[in-house]
């Protein structure tokens, strides 16, 4: 892997900053760009969206030296974060939160609307920002021969990529609800799929996380409710009725029946669009070395002029 990306004299960068960056970027464009998209300020977005990253930041320090206090020991390394660097993924999901909370009741933009749009942002910096971890050897999973293994710095053997895969899940889970925020939907929507994907697969990856953390199962399923629990509280549906709606479909063939050909409908037409999509990026990237080739010209015998 590669811990430092690169080096300027006494100037490094590592791996996990520059794309800690590049995902904060990124996801500030994209928010911004549903912001103007449904008519919001977007100066006081672009204000709402570096002060949440910075609460996301001071969160994550604060979790990770709480919980790691043996390995600093004193406030002075705590605060030194360039020579004594570590984040924690809850601490900054926690205070990027209570800032994004507090900073848009103070600038007056709709809670429920900014949150959608900061969900799918929030995806996309996860997202660059596990492709960080993962060169710069944090976050690995157990030892394991599989053949998608890799070896990873500071620690003996291959172990599982976790970041990489986490990386890929909330790439593709952005790339959807980006598709769900510009579309019609009650505020709040989009921000409880978020919710709930996020608890899922951090519960799911927690098994294999060479880590001894039980307190993220549990705030992995805190996550997964507050996700539920936003979901109907937006959406005005009442939960003891979709429960006895999921237990008619046990109890009843012919709801099975229907609910079954809508989920292999859904299925059907959600493969089709992931099967034109990769035909189109086979067709682009076929046609990359035939465009590389063009760009490569070489002078012809009448260019060269000889001394």
């Amino acid at each position: 892997m590669h811990p430092v990306l690169l080096s300027i004299g006494s100037l490094s960068i590592s791996s996990f900053g520059f794309f800690l960056t590049l995902g904060f970027l990124l996801a500030a464009f994209v928010v911004w760009r549903l912001a103007k998209t449904y008519d919001l300020h977007e100066e006081k977005v672009l204000d709402l969206a570096i002060l949440s990253f910075f609460g996301g930041i001071l969160g994550g320090r604060i979790y990770f030296v709480v919980f790691n206090w043996p390995i600093f020991g004193s406030l002075e390394k705590a605060l030194l974060l360039n020579r004594y660097p570590g984040l924690a993924f809850w601490g900054a999901v926690l205070g990027g939160a209570l800032a994004l909370w507090f900073f848009a009741k103070r600038l007056k933009l709709p809670f429920w609307q900014i949150g959608d749009f900061a969900a799918v942002g929030f995806l996309i910096g996860v997202s660059l920002g596990n492709i960080g971890c993962f060169l710069g050897g944090c976050n690995f999973g157990y030892s394991s021969n599989l053949p998608f293994a890799v070896s990873q710095v500071g620690v003996i053997g291959k172990r599982l990529p976790l970041s990489l895969m986490e990386a890929v899940i909330f790439a593709l889970a952005a790339y959807r609800l980006f598709q769900g925020a510009v579309r019609f939907h009650f505020g709040g929507k989009i921000l409880s799929s978020a919710l709930i994907l996020l608890g899922i697969v951090k519960f799911i990856t927690q098994f294999w996380r060479d880590e001894n953390a039980p307190q993220s199962f549990g705030l992995a399923g805190t996550l997964v409710i507050s996700g539920i629990a936003v979901y109907y509280i937006r959406s005005k549906r009442s939960f003891l009725q979709d429960l006895k709606m999921a237990g008619g479909i046990i109890t009843s063939g012919k709801r099975r029946q229907i609910t079954l050909a809508t989920a292999r409908k859904s299925w059907y037409n959600f493969m089709i669009g992931w099967k034109v999509r990769l035909s189109k990026l086979y067709k682009f990237l076929s046609k990359a070395p035939r465009l590389l080739r063009k760009l490569n010209v070489k002078p012809t015998p009448r260019d060269i002029i000889e001394d």
